[in-house]
Order: C-alpha cells, then structure tokens, then sequence
C-alpha cells in the first residue's frame, strides 16, 4: 500500500466512515484523499473497501501497516462499540490466515495488534461503553502510541474530577443512584466522553470539567444510539417531548 502517515490513515478513516453511512460518495472521498493529502488513490481505495469489511466482519485481502490496523480498531471500537470491534477482529484474523495462504510469509506484527484488542475484550466484557473511564492513574489518552497508556485505558483520576465536579447524578435527566437505592448505589455513575476520541486524532490531556460528563446508564445507552453520539442537550430535548 506504500507509505502511509498517521494523517494518512486518521484522514482515510473519515472518509471511509462516510462512504460506508452513505454520507459521500466513494469516488469524492478518493479525489480529495488524493489531492489534499496527497494518497496514493489505490490505497485509499483499500481503505474504504477495508472499512467496510471490517464493519461486516468479512475477510479482506489488502494489507494494512500495523499502526494503521491498530488505529482502525481502536477508531472502530471508539466510535461503534464492542460489537463492531468484534466484527473488526474477525475480519483481521480472516485477513492475516488467508495472507498465510499466499506463502508470502505471516503478519506476524498484525497478529500480535489481533492479540492485544482481543485479549482486551476478553478482559473488559462488562464494558459496553466505548468512554467508560477504567482504571489508570495517568489523564491521557488518544491514538498515538507516544505515551504508555494503552489505547483502551481510561484515567481514574478523571472520573474522579469530572464527578466530584459534577456530582453523581445524570447530567442528562438527574437521576440519583444513591437516592434511589439508598447507600449501594452511592457515587455510582456512567462518566461520558463529550467528543470521542477518534475524532480528536491526536494524543491529549483529559480536561474532566470540559470532555467528560455524569451520566446514568439508560441516557448512555441512548446517547450512543447514533454515531456521533446525541449531545446531552439533544438528550435532555427528547426527554423533555
């Protein structure tokens, strides 16, 4: 696919996005991939078939560099869930067993990318929401592997200022946890990434009062019924019908 840069990749993973939600048209999206960022068309083109095949869980056969497939999955899981990272998964061990087929070798560096996301869902299957905060004691996070937290962990820390903050009800409709379930339910909360991360596109420092938000776990369900996610005030409009 030749060389591809990681604004390559974040700016073909966009593109790829809208072709597949029917927002572009694939042709369009080649055109600017190819002029503005200056992308060799057949590769973006593979970008955007990969895409595709990675939401349908199905096999692809155009090989992407390890940064890009790690990006794509955590853009993937950032933006669609464990589902669709699921999908995702499947379709790159689908990829690098045919590649094996050609007798060209392994991907011996995309198997171990298959290995780290999955061993990831293998570990955090109660976590169904691709911003809940986890535990890390370090306030970064992004896409860009130039600091140590790994790419799904989230900073306790700011979980912890975002609600002290805010307090620990829905900042959607105000439920309480601990009104109503007594002392069990106290400080209990959903903490919601306002922009996520894949868009962003570049490592960063958590603001807790600014990026995050207190929510129950109905209004984040609801919140992630469409990609982007629902603002909280389109949120609290559709309650208020």
């Amino acid at each position: 696919m030749g060389t591809i840069t990681l604004q390559m990749t974040q700016a073909a993973y966009s593109a790829a996005k809208n072709v597949y939600h029917g927002r572009a048209e694939k042709n369009d999206v080649l055109d600017n991939l190819e002029k503005t960022f200056g992308m060799n068309r057949g590769s973006a083109t593979d970008y955007i078939n990969n895409f595709r095949h990675m939401m349908e869980g199905e096999t692809y056969k155009r090989t992407f560099n390890g940064e890009a497939t790690d990006y794509l999955l955590n853009s993937i899981y950032s933006d669609y869930g464990v589902k669709a990272l699921e999908a995702a998964l499947l379709s790159v061990k689908q990829h690098f067993t045919y590649y094996k087929t050609l007798g060209k070798g392994t991907l011996r560096g995309i198997e171990n990318i298959y290995q780290k996301h999955q061993e990831f869902l293998q570990t955090n299957e109660s976590n169904y929401f691709p911003d809940e905060l986890g535990e890390s004691e370090k306030l970064y996070e992004g896409v860009k592997h130039i600091i140590t937290v790994n790419s799904y962990e989230r900073s306790s820390k700011a979980r912890k200022h975002c609600i002290e903050h805010y307090g620990s009800f829905c900042a959607v409709c105000s439920f309480d946890f601990l009104t109503k379930y007594g002392q069990i339910g106290s400080g209990f909360i959903h903490v919601h990434h306002l922009i996520p991360v894949a868009e962003i596109g570049t490592s960063y420092k958590i603001d807790p009062i600014k990026d995050l938000r207190p929510v129950c776990p109905n209004c984040h369900a609801m919140l992630h019924m469409r990609t982007p996610p629902y603002s909280i005030n389109e949120m609290k409009k559709q309650i208020n019908k």
